[in-house]
C-alpha cells in the first residue's frame, strides 16, 4: 500500500524543496538560534552539555537536548546533513541508544497558512516530541519529531524499520501537542499518529476523522461512537482488531440511584457502533454515594468475555460480580452470582395469575410471597439460582419448582414455569417490578 501523506491543503504543505541541512553555506550566513530546553535565551547550557556527551559536537547543527531526570535525549543533524538521536544514563553517562540516519533530512519548508499564502520556514533545531517515541533498537523504532523555527513549529513521524527509515510529512498545524501515539496498537503490527493508522514500516491503513469536540484525542474519538455522538460518557478500549475494539466503563445511573457497567464495540475506520448501541448493564449493589466501584476483564481467550466488577463501601463491606459479555453480538450473561446478587430485595407482580402480589428474596436464600389483596395469604420457602435458572422450593414441599428467567435487571424480573424436566415450558410467566 502506497504511503498515505498527511499532508493537506488546508494544514499544512511541505513543497518539493532541494534537501538543505542546518549547516549549509545558505544557512550559516543567518545567526542560528538554538531553542534552550530550560528556557533559557542563550545557547551556553546546550554547548556544555552536548560537549559532555556529543562527539564532534561543534559540527552538529540543529541542536537539542532534553533532561528526562534518569536520561539525557539529544538530536541534531550532522556535518553532513544526517539527523542524529542519542540517548544516554545521566548518572553514568552510559550511551543506551545510537541511531544516525542514512537520509537527508530537509531543514527549509514551505509552510501553507492559508488562502495561497505560504511562509518559508528554516528549521533550527529539532528534538525528540515529549518522550513520543517507542525504541525498540536502533533498526526498529518509531518516534514524533518536532521542528523549530523562528515561527511555525511543526511535527513530523520517523519510522525506522529494518534499519530503513522513513520520514512522514507534516502533521496539522497544532501537532507538536498532538495526543494520539499509540507505538503498538493491535498484536505488534500498527501504530496510531495523531489520525492515522501505519503499519511499522510506515504504509497507511486507514486515517480517522476527529469531530468538532474529539480534541485529536482517539479516546474521545471512540467514546463518541460508542455513544452514537450522544453525551460525554468515556470508555476504556480494548483493540480485537486493527479496526475494531471493545470499550468498557463504570458508570452511575443517578435517576433510579444504581451502578451500571457500559461495554461496546466500535469500528474505528467506518465511525460504526458495531451492535448498534452500546450495552447498559445493571450491577446488584446497593447504592451508597461514596463507595468506590472497579472492574476488570479476567477472561479474553474467546468471544466470551469475563468482567469482574467491585465494589467497597464507606464501612469496609466489599462485593464482586461477574458478568459474561459475548463480544461478537453484545449479549449480557450475568454468572450465578450476578444473578443471585440482583433478584434481591422486593418484586411487585406486573402480570401472570397468582394470589401473591409480592414477593421478596432475601440474602439468605429464603422467599416469601404476600398479597395486598389478602392480608392472611403468606408462603415461604428456599430457592437458588443456576445460571438462568430460578429454583424454588415451598416449605411444605420437597421437590423443587423450576423457572426460566427472562429477563432479570435492577428494575425488571420475568420468569416461565418449567416441567419437570426443566425444559419444556408450562406456559405460564410471571412479571414483575422492583418495589423499595
Amino acid at each position: 500500500m502506497k504511503t498515505f501523506r498527511l499532508l493537506a491543503t488546508s494544514l499544512l504543505v511541505a513543497l518539493g524543496m532541494g534537501i538543505s541541512s542546518c549547516g549549509d553555506d545558505e544557512l550559516e550566513k543567518e545567526p542560528i538560534h538554538i531553542f534552550d530546553p530550560n528556557g533559557d535565551n542563550g545557547s551556553s547550557d546546550l554547548e556544555k552539555t552536548y560537549s559532555q556527551y556529543i562527539n564532534d559536537y561543534e559540527n552538529i547543527t540543529c541542536k537539542r537536548f532534553e533532561d528526562k531526570g534518569d536520561t539525557i535525549e539529544f538530536t541534531g543533524i550532522t556535518a553532513k546533513g544526517y539527523l542524529m538521536i542519542n540517548l544516554f544514563q545521566y548518572a553514568t553517562k552510559t550511551k543506551v541508544f545510537d541511531w544516525i540516519d542514512n537520509v537527508k533530512t530537509d531543514t527549509i519548508y514551505q509552510i501553507h497558512k492559508g488562502y495561497g499564502e505560504y511562509e518559508e520556514v528554516r528549521v533550527k533545531a529539532i528534538g525528540l516530541s515529549h518522550g513520543k517515541y517507542h525504541l525498540n533498537s536502533n533498526k526498529d523504532f518509531i518516534t514524533l519529531l518536532d521542528f523549530y523555527g523562528e515561527t511555525s513549529p511543526f511535527t513530523r513521524a520517523l519510522f525506522v524499520n529494518g534499519g530503513q527509515s522513513k520520514m512522514a510529512n507534516i502533521l496539522p498545524m497544532d501537532s507538536w501537542r498532538v495526543r494520539t501515539f499509540i507505538p503498538n496498537w493491535y498484536d505488534n503490527e500498527f501504530c496510531f499518529i495523531h489520525d492515522c493508522l501505519y503499519t511499522l514500516a510506515d504504509d497507511t491503513v486507514y486515517t480517522i476523522k476527529y469531530g468538532e469536540y474529539d480534541d485529536n484525542d482517539i479516546n474521545m474519538y471512540g467514546s463518541r461512537i460508542a455513544t452514537n455522538g450522544y453525551g460525554s460518557f468515556q470508555y476504556r478500549f480494548e483493540q480485537v482488531s486493527a479496526e475494531e475494539a471493545i470499550g468498557a466503563e463504570l458508570d452511575i445511573d443517578n435517576f433510579h440511584g444504581s451502578y451500571q457497567l457500559r461495554v461496546a464495540r466500535i469500528n474505528y475506520r467506518t465511525a460504526q457502533n458495531m451492535w448498534g448501541e452500546q450495552r447498559y448493564i445493571n450491577l446488584p449493589f446497593d447504592y451508597e454515594a461514596k463507595a468506590k466501584l472497579s472492574y476488570s476483564i479476567t477472561d479474553k481467550s474467546s468471544d466470551i468475555w469475563k468482567y469482574k466488577v467491585n465494589i467497597t463501601y464507606y464501612d469496609g463491606t466489599k462485593k464482586e460480580v461477574t458478568l459474561n459479555v459475548n463480544i461478537e453480538n453484545g449479549e449480557v450473561q450475568g454468572e450465578d452470582d450476578y444473578n443471585t446478587l440482583l433478584i434481591i430485595g422486593k418484586w411487585k407482580r406486573t402480570s401472570g395469575d397468582a394470589v401473591a402480589t409480592h414477593v421478596t428474596y432475601k440474602n439468605d436464600g429464603t422467599f416469601e410471597y404476600t398479597s395486598t389483596e389478602d392480608s392472611s395469604y403468606k408462603e415461604v420457602g428456599k430457592y437458588k439460582i443456576d445460571g438462568n435458572k430460578l429454583y424454588e422450593m415451598y416449605s411444605d414441599e420437597e421437590e423443587w419448582i423450576i423457572n426460566d428467567i427472562l429477563l432479570l435487571n435492577s428494575m425488571t424480573l420475568s420468569v416461565q414455569e418449567l416441567e419437570a424436566d426443566g425444559v419444556t415450558p408450562t406456559g405460564q410467566k410471571y412479571s414483575y417490578q422492583r418495589v423499595e
